[in-house]
């Protein structure tokens, strides 16, 4: 949980958490007593209560609206995404996550929530404990890292291909020069190459991984 998917730059990482990490769900399901297997990803378990989580806290931030059942696979997905860029990180030793910086995310989440209350409220609604959030928040950011250090790094877009694109959605900037936007129209297209070469990555891992989904999960977290 899961954007995902956003790195140094906001936009970027935003892209990330929804590709590998979080989707939506309402927040007033929960997880039951006694934890399950949603899905496994090359033997390491995705549980009932980490996808429950995973949705009420897309739904709360991201919005709601979607196909429930829809949007439940997709987050599960996400979370299978993130699973094997979290292996990949290991094996790699690419990079790691300390603990000040663990308790700095969930501090940020529970901002987020406008009150300590209202955050451990959200949280025993789900039966979801403040380790456990600590240990996901913490996926969250090693995969942000990893995935900026493997894909971010070498990815670059020269200044000919900021001037054709500027060119050719003229009317998007119509009375600016190009070196007023060329900056954001960098980005843009920096965000557009990181997101084709990290599905492309994914595909890979999925490609050679061991994934297997519990048919019962949609729907009885």
């Amino acid at each position: 949980m899961l954007n995902f998917l956003q790195f140094k730059n906001k936009q970027r990482a935003w892209y990330i958490f929804t590709v590998v990490l979080l989707l939506a769900v309402p927040c007033a399901v929960r997880a039951e007593p006694v934890d399950h297997i949603a899905a496994a990803v090359n033997n390491e378990v995705i549980t009932g209560s980490e996808l429950a989580f995973a949705v009420a806290l897309n739904t709360r931030f991201g919005g709601a609206g979607a196909d429930r059942k829809a949007l439940e696979s997709d987050t599960l997905d996400g979370l299978i995404n993130r699973r094997l860029l979290i292996q990949e990180a290991r094996r790699l030793k690419y990079v790691d996550v300390s603990d000040q910086e663990l308790a700095a995310e969930v501090e940020k989440l529970s901002k987020r929530f406008g009150s300590e209350k209202a955050f451990h409220d959200f949280l025993n609604g789900l039966d979801v404990t403040p380790q456990e959030v600590s240990r996901m928040l913490g996926e969250r950011l090693l995969v942000e890292r990893f995935v900026e250090k493997k894909v971010g790094l070498f990815v670059r877009v020269s200044r000919d291909e900021a001037q054709g694109w500027f060119e050719a959605h003229a009317s998007d900037y119509r009375g600016r020069r190009f070196s007023e936007v060329q900056k954001n129209i960098v980005a843009l297209l920096t965000e557009q190459k990181i997101a084709r070469e990290l599905a492309r990555y994914i595909a890979e891992l999925r490609a050679k991984a061991d994934i297997r989904i519990n048919p019962q999960t949609n729907g009885h977290y």
